[in-house]
C-alpha cells in the first residue's frame, strides 16, 4: 500500500473536516480550565491547519509545523489571510524548537504515536515542556491498547461536497504488547469510483506504559478527559484520552 496520504493534504482535509468544530471548542474548554489565560497556540504535526483554523476564528494567535512539505504548504497557504497571528513552518515532532513560549501546545488523534520509539516519544514530550509559557499545557490526544483484548476494528464515513462524494474505510489491526505497532488501513473511495489505498503503523501505549514513559518526562498529568469532554482517568475505563499535561 501508499503511504502517501499526506501527500495530498486537500483530500486529507476533507476527510477529516466533520468533528474540528467540537474538537477546537474542547481545545478551548481545557485552556480555559486549566491554562494560565493566555492565547497563543503551539501544533506540532499541524497537518492541513484545520484546527489552527478553528483557534484563529476564536481570536487565538497560532503557530504550527509538520515533517511534510506539502502539509506545511496547504496549511501555511489556508491561514495566510490572518496575516501576522498566523505561521507555519517546515519541523520534525523529535527535533523542532519553538524558541518562543506557548500558553497552549496541543497533538491530537493518537499523531504522537507515529513516534515509534521512547527514544522519539520522550525528545517530543521535552520539546513540547520547553515550549510552554509559565502556566502553560500541553493537550495530548490519544488511543491506548488493550492488549489481549482489542479486536480487529472497522470504521466507515462518508464526505459529500459540491455534489460530490467521497468514502472512507479505515481498518485498525491491534497491536502485540512484544511489537507495540498498530497497523491503520485506510480505503478512499472518490466520486470516478477509483479507491486509493493508504497505510501506517502507530506505536501502541497502554496506560501503564504512557503513564511509565510520561514519569521519564518534564511532564505530569493534570488532568484526563474523553474525547467527549468528560472527565476520565488514565487507567480508567476510557481508552480514547485527552490528557492535560504541564511542566513538573
Amino acid at each position: 500500500m501508499s503511504r502517501s496520504f499526506y501527500d495530498d493534504p486537500a483530500l486529507f482535509d476533507l476527510l477529516h473536516a466533520d468533528e474540528t468544530g467540537d474538537e477546537v471548542w474542547l481545545l478551548e474548554r481545557l485552556a480555559s480550565l486549566h491554562g494560565n489565560g493566555g492565547r497563543r497556540a503551539l501544533e506540532p504535526a499541524c497537518g492541513a491547519g484545520r484546527y489552527l483554523e478553528g483557534l484563529l476564528r476564536r481570536g487565538w494567535s497560532v503557530r504550527g509545523y509538520d515533517a511534510s512539505p506539502k502539509m506545511a504548504a496547504y496549511a501555511g497557504a489556508r491561514l495566510s489571510r490572518w496575516g501576522a497571528r498566523a505561521r507555519v513552518t517546515r519541523g520534525d515532532m523529535r527535533t523542532f524548537r519553538a524558541g518562543e513560549p506557548f500558553d497552549l501546545v496541543f497533538n491530537l488523534l493518537s499523531t504522537f504515536r507515529h513516534l515509534i520509539s521512547d527514544r522519539e516519544a520522550l525528545a517530543h514530550l521535552r520539546l513540547c515542556a520547553a515550549a510552554l509559557a509559565p502556566g502553560g499545557i500541553f493537550v495530548l490526544g490519544l488511543d491506548l491498547a488493550s492488549y489481549g483484548e482489542d479486536a480487529p476494528d472497522e470504521e466507515t464515513w462518508t464526505v459529500r461536497r459540491d455534489g460530490n462524494t467521497w468514502r472512507q474505510v479505515q481498518q485498525v489491526l491491534p497491536p502485540e504488547r512484544r511489537r507495540r505497532r498498530e497497523t491503520v488501513l485506510n480505503f478512499v473511495t472518490g466520486p470516478d469510483g477509483r479507491v486509493l489505498e493508504f497505510a501506517h503503523d502507530l506505536r501502541s501505549y497502554d496506560p501503564a506504559e504512557l503513564s511509565a514513559l510520561l514519569k521519564r518526562s518534564p511532564l505530569r498529568v493534570e488532568a484526563a478527559y474523553g474525547y467527549d469532554g468528560k472527565p476520565a482517568v488514565l487507567g480508567g475505563p476510557e481508552r480514547a484520552l485527552w490528557l492535560v499535561l504541564r511542566a513538573k
